[in-house]
């Protein structure tokens, strides 16, 4: 009878399974108790969703999400190609592929592969009661996904990805259909989307069930107006395994952007299963756009263990003409709302004579779904500075309010307060002090190649 190093089984089943949110409990190991089979489905297929501690579940917006939350598969605006390239650790490395494509402005689909390499590991053949070395043999798996993602309506997306799924330990072999599903809500408040996933769905793959986990997760994404320069984004997760083998586990991440071509990333995977084993969960990265590429790279910290690194390449191919700059119409359109939106002394009142002039521009932000209005209020200087913030803020909202009666999407609107600064009159009676009191207009438009 021919076997395998159990030394060298036991550490690839360990290993495995530390490096996903939560681990092997010490006493499976130990008591030869039932673990999940395919751990390997739970490591990150990313290194932006790895830099980023794996909590992605609200996140995705890009073919990133299709292991996370398949719903993100209808925010690619674009053919778009992952590969990823995992060293894990002891030998053991995955290999990711991704692609998709909107099928339309509701819709789109997509498909990946993952081929999981354990290495070599020695084999023996039992003669009396002593093993016998023979030879070695290389552990294997792989999964293939096709996916789906469809807008349910203007702030939910669902979506649904089945898989076949195959390991080969020595001349055991096994293979399973299973299933991913997803909702992601977002536009509810502006810049949050709540994710969540049910990940690994299916029957068990040679006697043990497959990790079958729920992911719920929170993240924030940085206003249009940051994200000119700067962009932040914050997301948290919280994963729950459905075959009570494995703690939960919280994970939390964030991502910063310089000029949308600069990324850094740190995450931590927090989880009762890491107590004691030197694991403190961990994880950081970068990422850098080079026009329709974007090369990303973890490190994730897996104590004694060792560390992990993954790369992964992001091609995002016909993104489509840059947006068009705004019409000598629709200059003349915000030109004439910043010259006329103004607002009576110590008042946020907006007057209805001027809800022309907004329908107008509400009428333009409605055709340009990807292009954010900036409002920025402001007071003349009478009063104190905290009473001028305040009104400036005020008056902001009061037009941001009319803009949303007039159809906008809250989310294509920011608003702020910049006090009694940038005077324009200085001086001078309350009426000629008017243009100090109002709301300037600036229409945002999206860098080519971004959102």
């Amino acid at each position: 009878m021919r076997i395998l190093s159990l030394e060298k089984i036991s550490l690839c089943a360990l290993l495995l399974t530390a490096a996903a949110p939560s681990m092997l409990r010490a006493d499976q190991i130990n008591s030869g108790g039932s673990w999940d089979a395919a751990p390997w489905l739970k490591l990150p297929a990313s290194a932006r969703t790895a830099g980023m501690g794996d909590a992605f579940a609200g996140m995705g917006d890009d073919i990133t999400s299709f292991r996370v939350n398949p719903a993100g598969i209808v925010q690619m605006d674009g053919p778009q190609i992952l590969l990823t390239h995992n060293a894990w650790f002891q030998g053991v490395s995955v290999e990711h592929f991704a692609g998709g494509m909107p099928l339309d402005s509701d819709s789109g689909m997509g498909l990946s592969f993952d081929y999981l390499n354990l290495g070599s590991v020695d084999a023996y053949t039992i003669s009396g009661n002593s093993p016998v070395a023979n030879g070695t043999v290389n552990p294997r798996g792989f999964n293939i996904g096709l996916g789906y993602g469809r807008a349910l309506t203007r702030n939910f997306d669902a979506g649904v990805v089945v898989k076949y799924l195959q390991q080969d330990i020595a001349n055991s072999t096994g293979g399973i259909v299973g299933a991913d599903v997803g909702l992601m809500a977002h536009g509810i408040i502006p810049r949050i989307a709540l994710g969540v996933a049910l990940e690994n769905i299916g029957q068990n793959l040679q006697g043990s069930a497959l990790p079958t986990v729920l992911k719920i997760g929170l993240a924030y994404k940085s206003s249009p107006l940051v994200k000119r320069t700067h962009a932040f984004n914050v997301a948290l997760d919280a994963d729950f395994s459905m075959t009570q083998t494995q703690a939960a586990a919280i994970e939390a991440g964030v991502e910063y952007w310089y000029n949308g071509v600069l990324a850094l990333r740190a995450g931590d995977q927090i989880s009762a299963d890491k107590q004691g084993t030197g694991m403190d969960g961990l994880t950081f990265g970068a990422g850098v756009n080079l026009g329709p590429f974007q090369l990303n790279y973890a490190f994730m910290s897996n104590g004694y263990l060792g560390s992990s690194n993954l790369v992964s390449l992001l091609i995002k191919t016909d993104q489509g003409p840059p947006p068009p700059k705004l019409t000598s119409q629709e200059v003349r359109i915000v030109e004439h709302v910043n010259r006329n939106v103004q607002f009576s002394f110590d008042s946020a009142y907006l007057k209805s004579e001027f809800n022309v002039e907004l329908d107008q521009l509400a009428d333009i932000l409605k055709k340009r779904p990807k292009d954010h209005v900036l409002l920025t209020g402001y007071a003349s200087n009478e009063g104190t500075p905290e009473h001028n913030q305040e009104l400036s803020e005020w008056r902001a909202n009061e037009v941001r309010d009319r803009l949303r009666a007039h159809g906008v999407p809250e989310e294509q609107v920011i608003s702020l307060g910049a006090g009694e600064t940038n005077t324009i009159v200085s001086g001078g009676a309350e009426k000629e002090l008017s243009p100090n009191r109002r709301v300037e207009i600036k229409i945002i438009q999206p860098r080519p190649g971004t959102d």
